[in-house]
């Protein structure tokens, strides 16, 4: 069994900092956006390949839902981590399990089959100690995925020191392919796949976005989507 206080001082040393970042304004980004929907609904279907026949799914950095709402509750007994006092209200109302901050991660150990951080684990102040905590509430032979996850190993990145989808407030960690694949094999897992979904996505457009890398090297600075910028990592823990 986990051990709840011991696991609060720990993850909630920043929380009220934190819980000051992510207000109604930060969340206004995930709502009525059809193209996050779409990235949703392709993610899902990535997740729902790997385990065909569902099972407890927990999402680290949840925000309001959007995400996990879009798994069917038939297979899939949803689970949601958030630091965000409103985020945690309306991902309940979606009726996903989320507990109080101060309990994020108090459940038993093996009690996960997939465990995911969508575009989170930039913006976790402890990121591999939240890593390792999860590892141990994942069952053996259970995922560890991350989807919409900044890589620095990239050109946007090298061009411009920062990624279009980052929260430049907020960033604990700017991870890369490299860093997050040696952390995994180190923490015992085996990476199965690293993905780098640009090209098809929604937000992608290629004549534009060459365009604007191109035009930067005048001085024309625009956010874009851009190759290996975003990462998709799937991990998987070895059985007992």
């Amino acid at each position: 069994m986990s051990q709840p206080g011991k696991q609060a001082v720990a993850l909630t040393s920043t929380g009220e900092e934190q819980r000051c970042r992510y207000d109604e304004s930060y969340f206004l980004m995930y709502r009525e956006d059809p193209k996050r929907v779409a990235m949703y609904r392709e993610e899902r279907g990535r997740i729902e390949t790997l385990k065909p026949n569902g099972g407890r799914i927990l999402d680290v950095g949840c925000g309001i839902g959007g995400f996990l709402s879009e798994f069917d509750t038939q297979n899939w007994d949803c689970y949601g981590v958030d630091v965000a006092d409103l985020a945690i209200k309306e991902a309940r109302s979606r009726g996903i399990k989320v507990n109080d901050f101060s309990e994020a991660y108090a459940y038993p150990d093996q009690f996960f089959d997939v465990i995911v951080f969508r575009g989170s684990i930039q913006l976790i102040p402890t990121p591999f100690f939240v890593i390792e905590t999860c590892i141990r509430l994942l069952k053996p032979g259970g995922y560890l995925v991350f989807l919409a996850t900044p890589n620095s190993n990239s050109l946007y990145y090298w061009r411009f020191k920062t990624l279009p989808f980052l929260t430049p407030h907020g960033n604990f960690l700017i991870p890369s392919d490299i860093m997050m694949k040696n952390a995994l094999q180190n923490f015992g897992l085996d990476v199965i796949d690293i993905r780098y979904p640009y090209l098809g996505g929604p937000y992608a457009n290629p004549l534009r976005d060459h365009f604007l890398y191109f035009l930067s090297f005048f001085g024309v600075r625009r956010e874009f989507p851009f190759w290996r910028s975003s990462m998709e990592i799937y991990a998987r823990k070895p059985d007992n």
